[in-house]
């Protein structure tokens, strides 16, 4: 039998696809399936969103068989992923998408099997929403960043460096300007240098870094719109020895790398936005897919819970 299980459990990830085929002795089978087409498994983020998922359904008692399909984020993947677990018969559909021009395809095929779509992040029109309020997550991280100016750049102008990601710019726009708006409250006559597109990558961030600091050398601040850019921008301030001279901010507090350079007294990075994917899961569970399978019509969307990380609670993101 558990060569069996693990035969069949093998030949599902090789079709990228993850599923629990049993959860407290009884055969998921005979429960409703939720199909969760994912934008990318080897991100920390969704991993542990799921996680977060897979324990929200246990606590509650094991109410629906969870099957993942990894789109490693390609829009057009993410779409045959959530149009194959349509056709497997989900009660309830989740997509996390890379590319949100594939939406109406999806709701066009879910609405006709009348099955509610829930959407993680990446709005698709007509869906139900899981997201984090992107203008808290900028305000609460540029609250800490002025009064950190205030508190270590006493006698400075303000010059901040924003670091982007066009892309996918409806999101990070409002962090922005939650972070401008909660900054300024503390400092007001900050310079803002113009935004520059890191494309939410480290090593562009570090090198966009570089090219700051060589034309504005007077810079003391960067706001990153996610870890992997701050760190980015870190590593470039690093280098220079410029680590007491320039903060660095970012968004997203999602992996163990944010939350060590966090608690390095050495690292100009100083904190950022937690967004408790973990958390975030469980609330796609017990906001939404548990009502939804139940009959119920729950909000359209849900924020789930957000925390300023820094050196001071860094240690207990990692625990």
């Amino acid at each position: 039998m558990k060569k069996t299980i693990a035969l069949v459990l093998a030949l599902l990830m090789a079709a990228g696809i993850a599923t629990d085929l049993f959860a407290g002795g009884k055969q998921q089978s005979e429960q409703p399936l939720v199909g969760y087409a994912v934008m990318r498994m080897v991100d920390e983020y969704w991993g542990n969103q799921i996680k977060g998922m897979q324990a929200a359904n246990a606590a509650n008692g094991n109410k629906f068989r969870l099957e993942i399909a990894d789109s490693n984020n390609d829009g057009q993947i993410c779409l045959e992923n959530a149009l194959s677990l349509l056709s497997r018969g989900a009660k309830v559909l989740m997509v996390s998408s890379p590319d949100p021009r594939i939406g109406p395809a999806i709701m066009e095929r879910a609405n006709a099997l009348k099955v509610p779509v829930v959407t993680s992040d990446v709005y698709i029109e007509g869906s139900y929403f899981l997201t984090h309020d992107e203008v808290k997550a900028g305000e609460i991280v540029g609250d800490f960043a002025g009064q950190y100016f205030l508190d270590h750049f006493s006698g400075q102008k303000a010059k901040v460096a924003i670091l982007t990601h066009a892309a996918v710019a409806a999101q990070v726009d409002q962090r922005i300007n939650g972070f401008k708006a909660a900054f300024s409250k503390k400092v007001p006559d900050a310079e803002y240098l113009p935004v520059q597109d890191a494309e939410g990558l480290r090593e562009k961030g570090a090198n966009l870094m570089a090219d700051i600091i060589t034309a504005n050398p007077d810079v003391n601040i960067v706001f990153s719109i996610n870890d992997d850019i701050a760190l980015g921008a870190a590593s470039a301030i690093e280098a220079r020895g410029l680590s007491d001279k320039i903060a660095s901010f970012g968004q997203g507090g999602i992996g163990e790398a944010a939350f060590q350079a966090l608690l390095d007294p050495k690292s100009p990075y100083k904190a950022t936005a937690a967004f408790m994917p973990f958390g975030h899961g469980e609330a796609a569970v017990t906001e939404l897919i548990l009502p939804l399978l139940e009959g119920k019509t729950p909000v359209k969307t849900v924020y789930s819970p957000l925390e300023t990380a820094s050196a001071a609670n860094a240690r207990k993101f990692l625990e």
